[in-house]
């Protein structure tokens, strides 16, 4: 067993190891750092870019008159065409009277059927085999079914009539809406998509010729579609493809979507649809995803016998055209400049989130400058969940993407020989680590000497005891 004078000289020699250390530190803490000049409040920095701009993707062979992708997360055009184009589409109606019935009521609110609605029900042939009769009462998930599934106009009317008792106050709602969601292109005059044309006096005029007075765009109709994906209600009716529901005591409804086939054909991309037909020509809603892109298409005035086939092409042509991917790393850091503290504690930079950005496979798809905006002055003490800044991207169809910095270490409250010492240890991970290992020898050496002292305290009170002992005998 080593002695007590060894511990002794063992503990010394790293205490004095351990204060020399310190003492650099002083000496490191008492040099003034060299201030660096904060970033700008709106500083522009250059790097790489593409020169292609291209964001659109090619023509696609499909046969609707009019179609629009855009990508959700941003809300950003991926495939247009004729999308400014103003005319009736009927699917817009529908999908606008089964929003705000999302919006308004339960699933299992009972709706009793009016003679209007009846006697729009009287001019259906839904599959599932359910006769709408005139006092008739369902659920409201029943009727949004079979609109969605069958483009049901008695479901419909029903559904508006329920809300605000007849459809002229329905649509006015449905007129109010399209205006709290921008969609400035768009006159609702009723809640089923039927053609509205001026009443004329002269019975030689052609039809033909009459402007609808019930219009709307792609673009309106893309926002629309984005909004009902969103809406949790509706995204579920509008991703089932087949389901059975429970009609009273003994009805039984099967209800298929027209477009269910879409679900196994577009192999999981397609993942909700929506199909309106009107003069022999389609209208759809589909929403899913493509290389990890969540997507919305809308199509209009299309082929029956192509409807399914438009819409796998579009999800296709997106899939082999785009890409998702980084635009910056969390943690990684940023190079375009650094920050101070008001009293000239220098410290760099680090992104706070992963951004990811949808581009062209074949581009980068972005200009050559970036913003940095500070937001300093900073006073100690800085968290690293602080955000100090923002860069922002942008790219070459305008589109702005703003993303946080944070420090890339903490900054303490005070500038005093300790903190800086805890500064540089946060800089120099292996400094730490020697440090740590120095004070973990220390420890042990110091427990042995604790133990060496604690054995001898014992041997000396057994002599003390066994001295009385030998005393008390001999008397």
């Amino acid at each position: 067993m080593v002695s007590v004078s060894a511990s002794r000289i063992i503990a010394r020699i790293l205490l004095a190891c351990c204060l020399s250390m310190i003492a650099g530190f002083s000496g490191l803490a008492l040099q003034t750092p060299q201030p660096i000049a904060a970033a700008s409040s709106a500083t522009e920095l250059t790097v790489p870019s593409e020169t292609d701009t291209s964001i659109l993707m090619p023509a696609i062979d499909q046969s609707s008159e009019a179609a629009l992708v855009i990508e959700t997360n941003r809300q950003r055009h991926l495939f247009e065409l004729n999308t400014t184009i103003s005319m009736n589409i009927p699917a817009s109606a529908k999908l606008m009277t089964a929003l705000i019935a999302c919006e308004r009521l339960s699933l299992d609110t009972q709706i009793t059927i009016s003679s209007v609605a009846a006697e729009a029900a009287s001019q259906e042939q839904p599959l599932d085999g359910i006769t709408i009769n005139s006092g008739d009462k369902y659920p409201l998930r029943y009727l949004l079914c079979r609109l969605i599934c069958y483009d049901s106009d008695a479901a419909a009317l029903a559904i508006a009539e329920q809300i605000a008792n007849i459809e002229d106050q329905f649509v006015e709602l449905m007129n109010a809406k399209a205006a709290n969601l921008q969609m400035t292109g768009t006159v609702y005059k009723n809640c089923t998509g039927q053609p509205v044309y001026p009443e004329i006096s002269d019975l030689s005029v052609d039809i033909q010729i009459l402007k609808d007075q019930q219009f709307t765009t792609l673009e309106d109709m893309a926002i629309l579609a984005y909004q009902a994906v969103s809406n949790q209600t509706l995204n579920e009716i509008l991703a089932t493809p087949s389901q059975f529901i429970i009609l009273g005591e003994s009805n039984l409804a099967f209800l298929q979507n027209r477009l269910s086939d879409l679900w196994t054909r577009s192999e999981g991309m397609i993942k909700g649809a929506f199909y309106c037909e009107w003069m022999n020509r389609t209208y759809m809603v589909a929403f899913g995803s493509a290389n990890t892109i969540s997507l919305v298409a809308v199509t209009a005035a299309g082929s029956r016998s192509e409807a399914e086939n438009d819409l796998i092409a579009l999800f296709q042509g997106c899939k082999n055209f785009y890409v998702s991917t980084p635009l910056v790393v969390a943690g990684d850091p940023f190079t375009g400049g650094k920050e101070q503290t008001i009293d000239g504690e220098v410290f760099g930079l680090v992104y706070k989130q992963t951004v990811y950005y949808v581009r062209p496979a074949s581009s980068l798809y972005l200009k050559d400058t970036i913003l940095y905006k500070s937001f300093g002055p900073f006073s100690r003490p800085i968290q690293r969940s602080m955000t100090v800044g923002q860069v922002t991207f942008e790219l070459y169809d305008g589109t702005k993407i703003a993303v946080d910095v944070v420090p890339d270490r903490q900054i303490l409250s005070s500038i005093s020989i300790v903190d800086y010492a805890l500064n540089e240890l946060q800089r120099n991970s292996n400094l730490t680590i020697l440090l740590v290992i120095c004070g973990c020898l220390l420890i042990l050496v110091l427990f042995w000497q604790v133990i060496a002292c604690a054995t001898r305290l014992t041997r000396l009170i057994h002599l003390i005891i066994l001295e009385k002992k030998i005393k008390s005998s001999n008397k």
